[in-house]
């Protein structure tokens, strides 16, 4: 059964998976193999949070855009400062243009900052988070290239965002923003139409801000939802704000 969900939540696709030095032929996550000496298959941080956010003046009126990918240490722990200092860059969204500019694009339209410039906002993401999937390490990597660990990790969290539609999810139960809801409500929402295990999230004001969806790793790139570790008793009724921008 577990194997079988893998299967179907197989996210990066043949375009980036082609990008890995090996196949990696796992059929547990990686917090079950802790201790293995092969990073590039097993994460050394095997819990992944994945969060998404809803800004009302950022980002398509029905589309949520990303606020990162953030691999958790087993024990729901992670590192405040990233996990390779060597490899802290600047001036991210230069350097994704120069290598390529269809993520960029794509990055531009779903992965704004909500206040700064999206370059360095991508610089935080990386640096405090990227760096810490060993599963795209340089040397996890076919034929490595400075920044090709950049752009991999920029390349898996954006085809999350593609898998998954929390605004569909959300709307296909009825719960669309102008509104307050229950945060079960939406949590239910999320699990029955996307198969999702996600907390969201708000502001002192009780006002939605995010949804932080939970994941397994299995081998590379393969995320599996997982059970949240965090049961905070906070935003258990949420106004869901309209955004003031057009739809896409």
């Amino acid at each position: 059964m577990f194997a079988k969900s893998a299967i179907l939540l197989f996210l990066a696709g043949a375009s980036v998976a082609q990008q890995f030095a090996k196949k990696c032929e796992i059929t547990s996550p990686s917090c079950s193999l802790q201790g293995s000496t092969d990073t590039c298959c097993v994460a050394k941080d095997g819990w992944i949070v994945y969060a998404e956010t809803w800004i009302p003046n950022k980002g398509p009126s029905n589309k949520f855009t990303i606020h990162g990918l953030w691999p958790d240490r087993c024990n729901g722990t992670w590192s405040d400062d990233g996990c390779d200092l060597s490899r802290n860059y600047t001036n991210t969204g230069d350097i994704v243009l120069a290598r390529d500019p269809r993520l960029h694009r794509v990055m531009d339209r779903i992965w704004p900052s909500g206040s700064g410039s999206n370059s360095d906002f991508w610089d935080h993401e990386w640096n405090k988070h990227g760096t810490c999937l060993t599963t795209i390490d340089p040397p996890c990597l076919a034929d490595y290239k400075k920044y090709d660990d950049l752009l991999m990790y920029f390349k898996i969290t954006t085809a999350v965002n593609t898998k998954y539609d929390f605004y569909k999810s959300l709307a296909d139960s009825g719960i669309v923003p102008g509104a307050n809801y229950t945060r079960s409500s939406m949590e239910a929402a999320l699990f029955k139409n996307a198969g999702l295990r996600t907390l969201v999230r708000c502001d002192k004001t009780g006002t939605f801000t995010e949804i932080w969806a939970y994941f397994d790793i299995l081998g590379q790139d393969t995320f599996v939802p997982r059970v949240p570790d965090y049961n905070p008793t906070d935003c258990q009724n949420v106004y869901y704000p309209p955004k003031t921008v057009k739809k896409c």
